[in-house]
């Protein structure tokens, strides 16, 4: 599976045997995981963008880009990031009384 190697996307290789073919899959794989995690706190900061914008192509579009733009300004604002409510102890939740 995945994707084929073009000239705009270089994929992993399969078996990498050469110092130079182990030297790219490290970055590769590297370089996909810092995508990953920004994606991450990219969708943990504007929640719309991990449920799926269902409006036409060019608001959602525009949507992406204000949403980066927004993000962008928000950590050169040192702005602290949303609590991640999927890391909290369901039960520690569970033991606070609720009145």
């Amino acid at each position: 599976g995945g994707y084929a190697c073009r000239n705009y996307l270089m994929t992993p290789l399969a078996n990498p045997i050469t110092d130079a073919e182990i030297r790219y899959q490290r970055a590769q794989i590297g370089t996909r995981n810092a995508i990953e995690r920004t994606f991450g706190v990219w969708k943990r900061r504007f929640p719309v963008l991990s449920v799926g914008i269902r409006t036409q192509i060019q608001t959602t579009l525009a949507t992406i880009m204000a949403t980066a733009v927004l993000h962008n300004m928000l950590i050169n604002a040192n702005d602290p990031l949303p609590i991640d409510e999927t890391l909290i102890n369901e039960d520690l939740l569970q033991e606070v009384p609720v009145l």
